[in-house]
């Protein structure tokens, strides 16, 4: 493997785990401010 595909794959690597995380948080808050939405109280 060549030095530019090895940092390629480190980048790739290193960037993958905070992506996942971040759209990890992202489902579960719109998720959950839809089952608010859904069961919480309304005035109308």
């Amino acid at each position: 493997m060549s030095a530019m595909e090895s940092l390629i794959w480190t980048l790739l690597g290193y960037a993958a785990m905070p992506t996942i995380f971040i759209a990890g948080f992202v489902v579960v808050a719109i998720f959950t401010c839809f089952l608010l939405d859904l069961t919480g109280n309304s005035n109308e």
